[in-house]
């Protein structure tokens, strides 16, 4: 009776240990893609590329509205934006990320979110992409990357 009972407790402990491990997972993938958006869009005044690319992984693969997309993809669009930027390009780009659901499952994991893409010149918006993207994220050592990620824009209404 007394190893029945032992068994319950260390098998509800280790149960609840991994739903809190499942849940600063869950947040710190949060953090990420909503830092994703920031960094991407603070990347006009800090040029800093490694800030944005830091949270993809070495071999991404991702859609943005039916294009392919890599590391280098992201990469090379950093720089022509920088250069545009350097030449006194007035473009702007401002990200927001929001209702991420994000879903663990050990060392993988997927979110989805919607997302507001402008793009803005002297204050004011050029053009804004509204849309919606499911991520999938892989844990290495403590830190998540983005894998892969699919985003599209949402459909025009009439």
């Amino acid at each position: 009776m007394k190893k029945a009972a032992a068994v319950i407790i260390i098998g509800t402990v280790l149960s609840c240990s991994s739903l809190l491990w499942a849940g600063e997972d869950e947040d710190a993938i949060t953090v990420l893609l909503l830092d994703s958006a920031k960094v991407t869009a603070d990347f006009s005044r800090t040029r800093d590329a490694q800030s944005v690319l830091k949270m993809y992984s070495p071999d991404y693969a991702g859609v943005q509205d039916g294009e392919e997309e890599t590391i280098e993809t992201v990469r090379r669009w950093l720089a022509e934006y920088g250069a545009e930027l350097d030449k006194g390009s007035p473009l702007r780009y401002l990200g927001e990320v929001f209702g991420v659901k994000v879903h663990v499952s050990g060392q993988l994991a997927w979110a989805t979110y919607d997302y507001v893409f402008s793009l803005v010149s002297k204050g004011e918006i050029q053009t804004e992409d509204r849309g919606r993207c499911t991520s999938i994220l892989r844990k290495e050592g403590t830190t998540w990357l983005i894998r892969h990620e699919h985003c599209s824009k949402a459909k025009p209404t009439d």
